[in-house]
């Protein structure tokens, strides 16, 4: 059976049970978020063929997994690496860094390599699937969001180099998220729904409503074909 692990923040872990000792409850260990349709999906079509995990934790960052990476990367001996980090981290949102722009995004490009090193001397084998960090104009987001974009892009676009030193499977979302509420925002008019587009699809500008868990699940199923 091919091992397939999911790493990062709160997008990934969905509200699943953290405990060690309620794994036991098959219901409640692959969290709402969009692992669970990619689960699902693949599931139902190779029964058998995978082992699902999500070690996905809320709150964390580059700067804070190496904490828990032995156990809930290492330990767990994947063979596909699924990661999703980058949103949490950023200041106060407005672009303004204690240590400066500059020096925290070389930490975090040197923190996020770090981790691919450890994972891939352990299997020089492991496929590896980053998705790009995405957030949208909403919440406490919006009134600095430009502010937040000069600094967040910088990091998105170390993600995608990162992908590339690797070998990886890179998931570009931003761009993608920003078209899909260009295009669904005459529908939500059409339909007589008054949301805000970006807060249909982002709720508070960096946790996705489930139509959008629905769509990354969608974008990495794609991205992953050939390797699964």
């Amino acid at each position: 059976m091919i091992r397939i692990l999911f790493q990062g923040d709160s997008i990934t872990d969905g509200g699943r049970l953290k405990p060690v000792e309620s794994r036991w409850d098959r219901n409640h260990q692959i969290g709402h978020s969009y692992v669970y349709p990619i689960v699902g999906e693949l599931g139902r079509r190779h029964p058998g063929k995978y082992v699902f995990i999500n070690r996905g934790l809320s709150g964390d960052k580059v700067s804070t997994i190496g904490d828990r990476w032995q156990t809930d990367t290492l330990d767990e001996h994947p063979d596909v690496l699924s990661i999703l980090l980058g949103i949490n981290g950023n200041g106060n949102m407005d672009g303004q860094y204690p240590e400066g722009a500059e020096e925290h995004l070389r930490v975090f490009d040197a923190q996020y390599r770090a981790l691919l090193d450890t994972a891939r001397a352990q299997n020089p084998d492991l496929k590896l699937i980053l998705i790009e960090p995405f957030a949208l104009p909403v919440g406490k987001l919006q009134e600095h969001y430009d502010d937040f974009l000069a600094v967040f892009s910088h990091k998105q676009a170390i993600i995608r180099r990162i992908a590339e030193d690797y070998g990886a499977i890179f998931i570009p979302v931003q761009k993608r998220l920003e078209q899909l509420v260009r295009e669904t925002a005459p529908i939500l008019t059409a339909n007589g729904c008054d949301t805000d587009p970006c807060a249909y699809w982002m709720w508070d500008g960096i946790h996705p409503t489930e139509p959008l868990h629905h769509y990354l699940a969608e974008l990495w199923l794609e991205a992953a074909k050939d390797i699964l």
